[in-house]
């Protein structure tokens, strides 16, 4: 299985709620985390995975164009930061908050 299938494989795998970061996300699927970003810049719209999901590691959406949008899908799923603007750790994908991993 290639690099890109194991990606989507493991986005899919975000559970509705919960979420992610770009470096554990890159750590899953055993790539650099600027081939992670360059890989949700190009995923097909039409593809229903939930790149929403992916945050940065300060636990916050980093600003690009669809991050607005990405708030919304969030919220929608019952994911709000708090009022230091970060989302609860305990939400966080796979289980446990660690920056690092």
């Amino acid at each position: 299985m290639s690099s890109k299938e194991v990606f989507y494989q493991t986005l899919a795998a975000v559970p509705v709620g919960h979420y992610t970061s770009y470096g554990r996300l890159a750590k899953l699927c055993g790539v650099h985390v600027r081939q992670i970003q360059a890989w949700l810049r190009t995923l097909p719209r039409e593809s229903g995975l939930p790149w929403f999901r992916i945050i940065n590691s300060q636990r916050k959406i980093t600003e690009h164009s669809g991050a607005s949008l990405q708030y919304k899908l969030l919220a929608a799923e019952g994911l709000l930061p708090g009022g230091n603007g970060k989302f609860p750790a305990e939400f966080y994908w796979p289980s446990g908050y660690d920056a690092a991993k």
